[in-house]
């Protein structure tokens, strides 16, 4: 039997404290595809309606899966534990530090699970 290391109320109060951390705000972005009459897949990401509150630290960095392949990051965000994403999907900064930003970024890791927040490594996107 595995000991149990933190109670369900405690985990509540780490979730808590972590999000009164994020300082910033997002939204996000919903991937979905269609096949448009001649067979191309057509991408398209909604944005949701309700904003998260999140974290960004721009870090640049590299890491190397096992078939060698470079995954290269801008950046490293976290969301509240509870927030729901998908590896496909993109986020966009709308708030950071205070300051009105628009910023859309693409998810290049694997979404890494805690107790407290849901991390990944992103890259920004230019259109």
């Amino acid at each position: 039997m595995t000991p149990q290391i933190w109670t369900e109320t405690e985990k509540a109060g780490m979730r808590q404290t972590a999000e009164y951390y994020m300082a910033d705000v997002g939204f996000r972005l919903v991937w979905s595809v269609v096949i448009d009459s001649v067979g191309d897949d057509i991408e398209s990401y909604t944005q949701e309606k309700l904003p998260t509150v999140c974290g960004i630290e721009f870090k640049e960095g590299k890491e190397y899966k096992d078939n060698m392949t470079n995954v290269i990051y801008d950046a490293t965000i976290r969301v509240p534990a509870s927030f729901v994403i998908e590896p496909e999907d993109h986020f966009r900064i709308t708030l950071f530090r205070g300051d009105v930003v628009d910023w859309e970024f693409e998810i290049v890791s694997a979404i890494q699970y805690g107790i407290t927040a849901k991390r990944f490594h992103v890259r920004k996107v230019t259109h």
